[in-house]
């Protein structure tokens, strides 16, 4: 794993040091927008390969920016996700790791936990969370609870529908919610926030609905893609995130704003070649989704890293900037990756290992460096959708474990693990550890219904 930067944008990186926590404080805290799309694939957006869904304002923004090729959600399915990138830590750790929440939970997390906005709002920074929350209903686990001054979005998941909500009262009842306008209305709400908070730091968090099931858009964007339905709804996401960015720019905020756009997880029911499987597996198209950040003279133009990385690191990255730090009284199992966003040449990812989470909240793959063992069936159900190549490593005669290469075959298809004995044997007995550990140091998640 290594990272790309043209000559030009290497001379930039060398000359440009690492901002400091005192040089962020000096230089006035900068406006954070994390934007997160729903089941959105790795290769969705035309700056990823996408033939059929056309994303002019995220490829221009990896222009004007950095995007990873190895950047990994924490989970392959909503809550954990959005559970570890609040709180910068594997989902497991705050007990929201099996499955996501039901539109009837009464669990959540924990309002003992540390956010991100937390974090940011003790830093006088005006905080918004606008979108779908699915991190638990009750009033004590919604977005005002967790550090953000203004919440307006749906706090239950996608496929049982929810009502629609401002702050902690309901203004909407789900059966009246008209989802064809969505995406609008969140753009709407984020437009308005960044208005109205342009003169302090701000920190909007925009967890899009879309692409995730039911399929809606509204009219002016039906029949724009090549993909159907989803592929228009993510070229409406597109144009919600060049509103974004046009607004930021037209008040002047350009130079002192980073924009961070990713998934919380991969595609369901679509191929992301060239990875296999999807949302729900532990293939790569299950984890690995697009990540691109912008920040004019602190990120280089132009750049691509494929250093590893994911949606866990991003409290750790972001609160320094912002005058802040991590919670050192907990584990927190993110890291600080803005040596890579600012091309520090020599930057190198922090992780010696990555471990895959699945629906079910058990452990089922681990990665280190260009290694990934799988320990269980990543998910029958991607069997039919692999090439004929693959078959054997979806269905063998043996049970598990499969070992791949993915610096030379990202789409695992051959599996290597009869040829190297001794090194599945060492990550297998990591990865082992590793759970062990994680189960002994979890962190309750709030309400009933919670698992171990």
């Amino acid at each position: 794993m290594k990272v790309w930067i043209p000559l030009a944008l290497s001379l930039f990186a060398a000359l440009q040091p690492l901002v400091s926590t005192a040089e962020s404080k000096k230089a006035g805290s900068p406006n954070v927008v994390f934007i997160l799309a729903d089941d959105l694939g790795y290769a969705d957006l035309s700056c990823y390969g996408s033939k059929e869904i056309t994303t002019p304002h995220l490829d221009k923004m990896a222009a004007e920016g950095m995007k990873f090729t190895d950047f990994y959600a924490a989970a392959c399915v909503c809550t954990p996700t959005r559970a570890a990138f609040l709180t910068g830590s594997y989902p497991k750790r705050v007990g929201l790791h099996n499955g996501v929440l039901s539109p009837k939970t009464k669990s959540g997390l924990n309002p003992s936990e540390v956010t991100l906005a937390e974090l940011l709002k003790a830093q006088g920074y005006a905080t918004a969370c606008i979108g779908k929350w699915h991190l638990g209903l009750e009033e004590a686990v919604l977005p005002l609870a967790h550090g953000f001054d203004y919440y307006f979005g749906m706090p239950g998941p996608n496929h049982g529908a929810s009502d629609l909500y401002r702050n902690n009262k309901l203004i909407t009842e789900k059966k009246n919610v008209d989802r064809d306008q969505l995406t609008r209305r969140y753009t709407e709400e984020a437009v308005a926030f960044i208005r109205q908070s342009k003169d302090k730091p701000f920190f909007l968090y925009l967890p899009h609905s879309a692409p995730h099931f039911p399929l809606y858009a509204s009219k002016t964007f039906r029949g724009t893609s090549k993909q159907g339905l989803r592929g228009d709804m993510i070229q409406e996401i597109d144009w919600s995130c060049g509103e974004i960015l046009m607004t930021i720019k037209q008040l002047g905020l350009d130079d002192n704003t980073l924009v961070i756009f990713t998934s919380d997880n991969g595609q369901a029911g679509v191929a992301a070649q060239p990875l296999h499987g999807g949302k729900g597996s532990s293939w790569e198209a299950g984890f690995r989704v697009p990540f691109v950040a912008r920040w004019p003279k602190r990120i280089p133009a132009g750049a691509v890293s494929e250093q590893f990385a994911t949606i866990m690191d991003v409290l750790s990255t972001v609160a320094p900037l912002a005058g802040a730090q991590a919670p050192t009284d907990r584990k927190i199992d993110g890291k600080n990756i803005w040596p890579l966003l600012s091309g520090k040449p020599a930057a190198r990812s922090e992780y010696d290992a990555f471990f895959y989470y699945v629906r079910d909240g058990q452990l089922s793959a681990v990665r280190q460096g260009k290694w990934k063992l799988h320990l269980r069936v990543p998910s029958e159900r991607w069997a039919g959708k692999l090439p004929k190549e693959a078959l054997l490593a979806t269905k063998p005669k043996t049970a598990p474990p499969w070992l791949y290469n993915l610096n030379e075959d990202v789409g695992e298809t051959k599996n290597v693990a009869e040829e190297n004995p001794d090194l599945v044997a060492s990550l297998a007995k990591l990865a082992i550890e590793f759970d062990r550990k994680l189960g002994e140091e979890m962190r309750p998640a709030y309400g009933a219904n919670v698992r171990k």
